[in-house]
């Protein structure tokens, strides 16, 4: 099973380290934009999670109505 690599492993990781050395990129700098990324990407990630619980509840609430209106 395919997978992303954790930021752990990211900064563990040789050829990443070699790429890191060539562009002359700090380890402590890399490492920072990592966990800056991470925590963008959870939260949009939370966003939509949220707008989905949203969009569900007054789905659900629509579906609830027009049945009372039948009944």
């Amino acid at each position: 099973m395919e997978r992303d690599l954790s930021i752990s492993e990211v900064l563990n990781d040789p050829l990443i380290a070699q790429l890191l050395k060539a562009d002359a990129i700090g380890h402590a700098a890399f490492a920072q934009l990592m966990e800056s990324a991470a925590r963008v990407h959870m939260r949009q990630f939370l966003n939509q999670l949220n707008e989905e619980r949203v969009d569900a509840f007054y789905r659900s609430a629509e579906i609830a109505a027009q049945k009372n209106k039948l009944s």
